[in-house]
């Protein structure tokens, strides 16, 4: 007879957990979809524009799969919620850069800071999720870490661009540095660091 890891095969989450967790993704593309849909008008390097504006709507879609999913898990459609105000006021302070020559510090809060560290919690839950009722979740999740992997990609890629001298180099590193204390500070779109929650019910188990 075949031994199984009744740890593995239970996962990691709970289905209240999971539908938490979701709703928090939820929040954070969210906020993010329209943080870039608000800022397309606002930026005036057109590269940079038509980047945002395809990545609108692929967060738009993130946004509508995790709130369909939300049902599936015994919770209401389609509701976004922050783990903490305090994570609140993290994404607050990406969306405020608001003015024509920000441009260097929209990206560098979506792609050095907001979307990395959304992929890292993403493939964390999918490497914790439980196998036998989270299938649909695992293949939401993995869909969103390819996506927001291509889109750091290409971001990254523009952000290089407007990096031509050694005074914007310092700003955009002392920027992402300010987010990320923000960030860390928030326990981040979860509440709980990278794999944290995962890890600590892991050693009790």
């Amino acid at each position: 007879m075949a031994l199984y890891d009744r740890r593995t095969m239970d996962g990691v989450y709970s289905v209240r957990q999971s539908a938490s967790y979701i709703m928090n993704y939820r929040y954070a593309e969210e906020r993010m979809m329209r943080m870039l849909a608000g800022w397309i008008a606002l930026t005036p390097q057109i590269p940079v524009k038509l980047e945002m504006a395809r990545q609108v709507y692929d967060d738009a879609l993130h946004t509508d799969a995790l709130g369909k999913r939300l049902p599936e898990l015994r919770s209401q459609a389609q509701v976004s919620r922050p783990p903490n105000e305090a994570f609140v006021v993290f994404m607050n302070t990406i969306e405020d850069k608001e003015e024509w020559d920000d441009t260097i510090e929209r990206l560098v809060g979506i792609y050095r800071v907001l979307k990395p560290h959304l992929v890292s919690h993403y493939s964390a839950h999918i490497a914790a999720a439980n196998p036998v009722y989270e299938p649909p979740t695992l293949r939401i999740l993995a869909r969103m870490v390819e996506e927001e992997k291509a889109h750091i990609e290409r971001g990254l890629v523009l952000l290089d661009d407007l990096l031509d001298s050694p005074e914007k180099h310092r700003r955009a590193a002392n920027w992402q540095l300010h987010l990320e204390e923000l960030l860390a500070a928030s326990g981040g779109v979860t509440g709980f660091p990278e794999e944290g929650e995962a890890r600590k019910k892991v050693g009790r188990s």
